[in-house]
C-alpha cells in the first residue's frame, strides 16, 4: 500500500548545500524506542542534530517535529505499513551507530511498505537519506523511494555492516522537490524477489534543504547531481 502523487522531471547542474531558504526545514528521524535515541553529536552521513526518536506505531500520527536545533516545526508525520518496532542487537555495530540502525520499523508484506507521510514540509529542494538496513541480517535488502524524487527511482539497501554508514549499504540517498501542499513521502518495502518472513527495515530518515547553484534547468534526466558540498 502507497500514495504516490505525480513526480516533477528537474535536473540540476549544481547544488550547494545550505541551510535552506527561509522557513526550510532539517531533521533528523530516529525509529526505535525514544530512549535508544543517538546523541545530538551524532550525523550518520548527513548533519548532527537533535534526532526526533518515535516509535511511529502502525497507523499512528506524531505531530510538532523538532528540528536539529530542538525547535517544534510545522512538520507531522504519519506511518503506515511498517507494522513492528523490533529491537535487535546487532554485535556488529557499536555505539552510536547501534543506537541508530539496532532498532527499526519492518513490514513483512511484499505489497504493504512502511510509508512515512511527512505533511507541512516547507516548499523547497531537499536530500533525503533513508537508513534501511536489516540489523544482523546482511542478505536482506531494503527497496527505498521518495515519491517527490524525479522519475522516483528505487534502491535496494543491505549487506553486511562496513564499519560506518555507507551509501546502498546502510542508507539510500534521494532528491526531492516538496510543493506548495508540503507533502514529502517515503518508502521502504521488500525487494524484489525479498522473502516476506524476514521483511524489509527502516531505521532511520535525515532530511536537509539545499540550494541551486546556478538556477533551474528543465529536462527528463530525473537525476541530480551535486558539484559543491
Amino acid at each position: 500500500m502507497r500514495v504516490s502523487r505525480p513526480g516533477m522531471a528537474w535536473a540540476v547542474a549544481a547544488i550547494l548545500w545550505t541551510s535552506g531558504p527561509a522557513g526550510a526545514q532539517a531533521l533528523n528521524i530516529d525509529f526505535g524506542e525514544p530512549e535508544n535515541a543517538p546523541p545530538p553529536i551524532h550525523g550518520a552521513a548527513g548533519l548532527p542534530g537533535v534526532w526526533n526518536a518515535l516509535r511511529a506505531d502502525n497507523g499512528s500520527t506524531t505531530p510538532g517535529l523538532v528540528d536539529l536545533e530542538g525547535r517544534a516545526t510545522s512538520v507531522s508525520l504519519l506511518q503506515i505499513g511498517g507494522t513492528d518496532t523490533p529491537t535487535v542487537d546487532d554485535p556488529a555495530t557499536t555505539g552510536e551507530a547501534s543506537l541508530l540502525m539496532d532498532d527499526y520499523l519492518v513490514t513483512f508484506t511484499a505489497n504493504l511498505e512502511t510509508c512515512i507521510f511527512l505533511d507541512g514540509v516547507a516548499p523547497g529542494a531537499y536530500e533525503v537519506l533513508i537508513y534501511a538496513r536489516m540489523p544482523a541480517q546482511p542478505a536482506v535488502r531494503s527497496y527505498t523511494s521518495v515519491d517527490q524524487e524525479a522519475g522516483s527511482p528505487h534502491y535496494e539497501v543491505g549487506g553486511d555492516w562496513p564499519g560506518e554508514q555507507l551509501e546502498l549499504v546502510t542508507y539510500s540517498r534521494h532528491w526531492a522537490i516538496v510543493g506548495a501542499d508540503g507533502d514529502l513521502d517515503l518508502h521502504s518495502g521488500i525487494a524484489p524477489g525479498g522473502n516476506e518472513l524476514l521483511g524489509a527495515a527502516l531505521n532511520a530518515l535525515q532530511i536537509r534543504p539545499v540550494l541551486f547553484g546556478d538556477g533551474f534547468e528543465t529536462g527528463d534526466t530525473g537525476r541530480w547531481t551535486t558539484a559543491v558540498e
